[in-house]
């Protein structure tokens, strides 16, 4: 019986740890391009221009898919490159949690 209040603090220690978000949403404005006409991004389909930087969502709802629409979105930057270009430095990929249309 001695063990259990130590099982409890290690319990609850576990317990806070996994509910930590291990990610940061950021909320952001940005403009859909399409990069099939952009050299080195043929591959890339719609992308995603936030403060001049193109970033490889890795989903797009097809209804966005518009060159040129304003969007406002929660979005998640990760540290992974995307595989569609053939630049010698590919585009970051982005998690898209919310988007709307930028009125």
């Amino acid at each position: 019986m001695r063990f259990k209040p130590f099982f409890i603090v290690i319990l609850i220690a576990c317990c806070m740890a996994c509910g930590k978000d291990d990610f940061q949403v950021t909320n952001v404005s940005g403009t859909i391009v399409d990069s099939s006409g952009i050299q080195g991004l043929e591959n890339c389909g719609y992308m995603v221009r936030i403060d001049g930087e193109l970033y490889k969502p890795t989903y797009l709802n097809r209804q966005y898919e518009q060159d040129g629409l304003s969007v406002l979105m929660k979005v998640e930057f990760l540290t992974e490159k995307s595989d569609c270009s053939t630049l010698s430095n590919p585009p970051s990929k982005l998690r898209i949690e919310q988007i709307r249309l930028a009125n």
